[in-house]
């Protein structure tokens, strides 16, 4: 009975993962993407990293960053790219207050009710960087990637 709630579910996960792909962002920027030198194409398509690639080559491969970082030093400008994953940890439960139920008594001829605990499952929603990725004048200068 539950069948097609699931299979909406799963198509919408499915719909939002086409959406953060490479493959989409190709298709939503053809003329972004033509832009890109043969050899950073072939990177893009291979879904490799490397340093010396422009910024919007990164985007094609990485997404948007979930923050930026700018600046300027020694009159070069640096920008710092950050990439981070959500997720959420199951804490346990914790008591949220009493359920009312009522039924009737045949016995009586009236209603009755009484009050049941009620509980709720807890989470935590944590947040961990996963990769920076360091432009020098638009240039990816350096590549630092966090165990996860």
């Amino acid at each position: 009975m539950n069948t097609p709630k699931w299979i909406g579910m799963l198509a919408l996960a499915l719909l939002w993962i086409g959406c953060n792909s490479t493959e989409y962002r190709i298709k939503k920027y053809p003329d972004l993407f033509a832009t890109l030198s043969a050899e950073e194409q072939l990177a893009v398509h291979n879904k490799t990293l490397d340093l010396g690639q422009s910024s919007d080559a990164v985007f094609f491969i990485m997404g948007d960053p979930d923050r930026k970082k700018s600046g300027v030093k020694d009159g070069v400008s640096k920008e710092i790219w950050e990439y981070s994953r959500i997720y959420t940890r199951p804490e346990g439960t914790q008591f949220s207050g009493y359920e009312r139920r009522v039924y009737y008594d045949p016995v009586h001829k009236i209603w009755r009710s009484y009050h049941v605990p009620r509980y709720i499952h807890v989470y935590s929603y944590n947040q961990e960087l996963v990769a920076e990725i360091e432009f020098e004048n638009g240039k990816v200068s350096a590549i630092t990637e966090y165990d996860t």
